[in-house]
């Protein structure tokens, strides 16, 4: 499901055809368009305006491409790839995100309360964890990306690695290779590694960490929770 603008006044959405986009990271680059929905099937499909309280709704109907007539099978092979990539998408931006935030917060402790010795031991802990969240981060996404060339000069890590692989399995109306299937099976293995890992670092690392924290009357280390594309 698609969601338009409500801004007031005149509110134009043009619809790509694409379902929604993954959760994405703030200010990541990409060496193309980054990753974005899957594509919407052939079928039919519903327009639904809300104003005021009252909706009025007005069928959609998308058709196949003359061109691929007969690939309906494929296409739907396609598709159903195509979603599990976009999810495994939305685990690692996720993960990102929740990394970043997490050490966000412990470089702004140190900021505002680097100075005091008394709170050297609860600094400490937070930077061992700072430690640990940036391992892993570091396998889920290329940190020295600063540019949309910088792929040149430093490997693709998963999140660019996932986000070709996105583009490649929609370049024709074909159903998936068995290479493809290959490749998303070794990348999700891959990703849930990390995730796993980030997962363990959630429920014992952080909790023991925050607890110190508070001890010493610092603010609380808070994970943030997923933020849907627009």
């Amino acid at each position: 499901m698609k969601t338009i603008p409500a801004n007031e006044g005149m509110n134009r959405f043009a619809w790509d055809l694409r379902y929604d986009d993954p959760i994405q990271i703030p200010g990541a680059f990409y060496s193309g368009t980054g990753p974005k929905g899957p594509l919407a099937l052939p079928g039919d499909y519903q327009v639904k305006l809300t104003v005021g309280g009252k909706s009025q709704t007005a069928p959609l109907h998308l058709v196949t491409d003359p061109r691929t007539k007969g690939q309906e099978s494929a296409l739907q092979k396609q598709s159903t790839l195509a979603t599990q990539v976009n999810n495994r998408i939305s685990q690692l931006h996720q993960a990102v995100n929740e990394i970043r935030n997490l050490r966000s917060q412990i470089q702004s402790l140190h900021k505002r309360f680097g100075d005091d010795q008394r709170l050297k031991p609860a600094l400490d802990a937070a930077d061992a964890l700072d430690h640990k969240m940036s391992e892993v981060e570091q396998k889920l996404i290329q940190v020295n990306m600063k540019g949309s060339e910088a792929n040149l000069a430093f490997p693709n890590m998963l999140n660019e690695r996932f986000d070709t692989f996105s583009h490649v399995i929609e370049a024709g109306d074909t159903e998936p290779t068995k290479p493809q299937l290959d490749v998303f099976q070794l990348l999700s293995s891959q990703l849930e590694e990390q995730l796993k890992k980030w997962a363990q670092l959630k429920n014992e690392d952080v909790p023991k960490v925050s607890e110190l924290i508070k001890q010493a009357n610092l603010p609380a280390l808070l994970i943030s929770e997923a933020k849907k594309s627009e």
